[in-house]
């Protein structure tokens, strides 16, 4: 059974949890140049279980546009079944209805739970339907494009589909990840969102945005359950997730951090981080 993401989070008892990204620092320290951790289920749950453990993480996070950015690395097949059409949302489809990237994903959701058998909570992390449309269409065709309105409907309900074929995992929540780049300018513009919401609310999963603010923030609709916000954003009291990679990782140490007694912190530690300063940055923040 899965648990309750939202009331996981805001539970910390003492200092706020810590949502940490740690993919590409692990990756970096475990695996060779360029190696494929999602050849098999037992190759990822091998490197996803020392990876997991480094960080001591309290959030189960699978990335799922690292799956596809290595599908389409190694499947002489994948680029060719997405590129090549007009219409901007034929990459993202076809991606997503490969079926040995979809069926991978669900044999490592099955690994994991019966690994951490609810102990944590099991996460989907992925690119927001705008940024995926981009990110699938550019993997295929090379080129940037600004998704309209009607794209990225139909976005939203490719993922809301791909969603829907993990219903019976022991999944808490999905984190959807937004592009600076590509900011949504109101929130009206994540309720484009709307199929994906709807999928979350019907299989009792949470639904968070990690949203890099640069300029002034917005509300956000109520079927968004939780946000992550940049540390000093105008959204930061609002915000249930406070992001403070920048300040943490630049040397200002763990006691300049902005209070959030009931929420968490989130963490992506750089590749390059020396493992000796990554121990001793979590340790700080969990005294």
């Amino acid at each position: 059974m899965s648990i309750d993401l939202v009331n996981h989070l805001s539970s910390g008892e003492g200092a706020p949890r810590l949502w940490i990204d740690f993919n590409a620092y692990t990756k970096k320290l475990l695996l060779g140049e360029g190696e494929n951790p999602w050849t098999t289920p037992a190759s990822y749950m091998s490197f996803y279980s020392q990876a997991h453990g480094l960080v001591s993480a309290e959030v189960v996070v699978l990335d799922v546009w690292d799956l596809f950015h290595h599908w389409m690395l190694d499947d002489e097949d994948a680029i060719p079944s997405m590129a090549g059409k007009k219409r901007i949302t034929v990459a993202l489809k076809k991606m997503l209805e490969a079926f040995a990237p979809r069926e991978l994903l669900a044999e490592v959701l099955t690994a994991v739970s019966n690994n951490y058998a609810g102990a944590v909570p099991i996460v989907l992390v992925m690119p927001s339907p705008r940024s995926l449309l981009a990110k699938a269409h550019k993997a295929a065709n090379g080129d940037e494009v600004i998704p309209e309105e009607s794209h990225v409907d139909t976005a939203a309900m490719y993922v809301a589909d791909f969603l829907r074929y993990y219903s019976e995992t022991d999944i808490s929540g999905v984190l959807l990840m937004e592009d600076s780049a590509l900011m949504p300018e109101s929130g009206e513009e994540i309720s484009w969102y709307q199929p994906v919401f709807n999928v979350a609310k019907h299989y009792r999963w949470s639904v968070g945005l990690h949203l890099p603010f640069t300029g002034e923030s917005f509300d956000l609709p109520d079927d968004v359950n939780f946000s992550i916000v940049p540390a000093g954003s105008s959204a930061q009291e609002s915000s249930m997730g406070v992001d403070i990679s920048s300040s943490i990782w630049a040397g200002q140490g763990t006691d300049e951090l902005p209070g959030n007694e009931k929420g968490f912190y989130y963490l992506t530690i750089p590749e390059d981080t020396k493992p000796e300063f990554v121990l001793e940055t979590i340790s700080s923040l969990r005294e």
